[in-house]
């Protein structure tokens, strides 16, 4: 069922229910007892969605004179300084463990985030869900890898709970999270990217930033058809595989003839967490390359994050068509090291991507921007 965007608020029905990392609530208990009321229930009826608004990432960027302090949504506030930026979550004591409330952490970080009461799922990412919790379970995924967690994740006075220690130890790589007193304080140092994602071009003049096309690719100037080959898969089959080793070597396939394939999704609108294509009719960036390598037979992982680490890595100096693009997501309280959108290159200074932005939906978009340049992490191959 395709998911309906709403204001950032949770709504929790049950305790068994199934979470992926997100963003607070700014509604009061009235309200929330009210819309809980009005939402329709689990058994036999429409899912019940809730989405972060695509609006810098959920986090109101601050001035840039001084020391500057917001009061957030769930009483978490930003402290903006001249050496980074830091951020301060309220601790909710369970039982004598620490937690935080899942929106109000999600929402510090600036990432987009989904909860899906009809299947108990709630996620936090990019522009793909990098985690999942389950509720009153201490198992959890990060990019498509299980992972346990000292304490299971809890519905508490209908709002979902995140442990404070397994998420130190889970985004550890991503950012700082001690707790002090009653709260904990994240911090990140703060990085700019110059210019707009829908900026102008930039002219390419060889600079270490630019991207260039690998003359030799034997596809280069080939157009194709759609029609997969090499062992495709049906219409609407998807490979799920998440065993990083199940592409030793590239595949040999049409490679302008899945390129073809991806055009024919465009406009197709992008969801955060989308379901499979076929059950959702919607694309996230990572369902978009799994959907469209998997009409070819190749496997790829559910999340981007996982997707950069397979395949063979490629130079933003020699790409080819059908590379994978990957790149980070610049916002504040992340680290922009961390990859958070892919795409598939069109050769040309081109890409075709499910993005939020600057559009909304599967589009082509030039990537001889700054922006693009700045945030691009890694290319890898798979086909040829």
């Amino acid at each position: 069922m395709i998911k309906q965007w709403r204001s950032m608020t949770v709504i929790a029905v049950a305790s068994s229910l199934v979470l992926t990392t997100g963003c607070g609530s700014n509604l009061s208990k009235e309200q929330q007892q009210s819309q809980q009321q009005s939402v329709p229930g689990t058994s036999g009826q429409s899912a019940n969605r809730l989405k972060s608004e695509q609006s810098n990432g959920g986090v109101q960027q601050l001035g840039s004179g001084g020391a500057t302090k917001i009061q957030g949504t769930g009483g978490a506030t930003n402290v903006q300084g001249a050496g980074g930026s830091q951020i301060t979550v309220p601790v909710v004591d369970v039982n004598g463990t620490a937690y935080v409330v899942g929106t109000e952490f999600a929402k510090s970080l600036g990432y987009d985030f989904d909860w899906d009461a009809e299947r108990g799922v709630f996620q936090l990412g990019d522009h793909d869900a990098a985690y999942e919790f389950t509720a009153g379970s201490p198992q959890a995924e990060k990019e498509d890898q299980k992972v346990s967690m000292n304490e299971p994740v809890l519905l508490h006075n209908s709002q979902v709970h995140l442990p404070v220690a397994s998420l130190t130890s889970l985004m550890q790589d991503e950012v700082s999270i001690q707790k002090q007193g009653k709260n904990v304080v994240i911090s990140v140092s703060d990085q700019n990217v110059t210019g707009s994602i829908d900026g102008p071009d930039e002219a390419n003049t060889g600079a270490e930033l630019d991207f260039e096309d690998d003359p030799n690719d034997p596809f280069k100037g080939v157009e194709g058809e759609a029609s997969p080959t090499m062992g495709a898969l049906e219409a609407d089959g998807v490979s799920t595989s998440m065993n990083e080793e199940a592409i030793p070597v590239l595949k040999n396939v049409n490679v302008p003839g899945l390129i073809a394939q991806a055009k024919r999704y465009l406009g197709v609108k992008y969801d955060f967490g989308a379901r499979p294509y076929p059950q959702s009719g919607r694309f996230d960036c990572s369902t978009f390359t799994q959907y469209i390598f998997g009409k070819y037979g190749v496997s790829l992982n559910r999340t981007a994050r996982a997707q950069a680490r397979q395949g063979t890595a490629v130079s933003r100096k020699s790409l080819r068509k059908g590379d994978l693009m990957f790149f980070y997501v610049p916002g504040r309280f992340k680290t922009n090291r961390t990859v958070g959108h892919v795409s598939i290159y069109m050769g040309n200074q081109l890409m075709i991507h499910a993005s939020p932005k600057p559009k909304d939906g599967v589009q082509i978009t030039r990537i001889n921007k700054p922006y693009w340049k700045q945030t691009f992490l890694t290319a890898r191959r798979f086909v040829y």
